[in-house]
């Protein structure tokens, strides 16, 4: 799949991972919020995803590639629909939830199969404030990963309380 087109289709699978109570902020004309999914509790979900195999590779096997996310704090953000800048520097999500698909092989890779995706969902708190990026084992030494039929577990768990969200900031 086209990394242009991955970044949305992992967007989507989370929330339909997540159930009714989560929703795409560009389902909303959000296109300019710092978040991509947002709960009716006001919790901000943010997510980046990576691949081992992208859809230029032609090897039979892809190039081990080590992902990178970027996590640096912002200098503020602007929500939904970009037409208001929030002064607040830090990450405006509460949680992040960083997809991984490691499969590497031709003919096996498919990333529209969710089964293949590994989840690491993390509270924002968790992540230092001078980290600008993490890697997987940067990930692993927080979180465990999870498939997606747990991924709306682990996040319910990795949710700060609603006193605690950015919104209630």
């Amino acid at each position: 799949m086209s990394n242009v087109y991955r970044a949305d289709y992992v967007e989507c699978l989370v929330v339909l991972a997540l159930g009714t109570d989560w929703w795409l902020t560009w389902e909303r004309g959000w296109d300019w919020a710092a978040w991509d999914i947002q709960h009716t509790s006001g919790a901000r979900l943010e997510v980046k995803q990576a691949t081992a195999r992208q859809s230029w590779d032609r090897e039979k096997r892809a190039p081990y590639r080590s992902p990178r996310f970027n996590v640096a704090p912002r200098t503020g953000y602007s929500t939904e629909d970009g037409s208001r800048w929030v002064d607040s520097p830090g990450r405006p999500a509460d949680i992040y939830v960083f997809a991984w698909h490691d499969e590497r092989r031709e003919g096996y890779a498919d990333h529209s199969d969710p089964r293949q995706w590994l989840f690491f969902a993390v509270a924002e708190q968790h992540l230092s404030r001078n980290r600008k990026s993490i890697g997987l084992t940067g990930l692993r030494a927080i979180v465990s990963p999870c498939r997606i039929a747990d991924l709306k577990h682990v996040v319910e768990n990795a949710c700060p309380a609603r006193a605690h969200l950015k919104a209630a900031l």
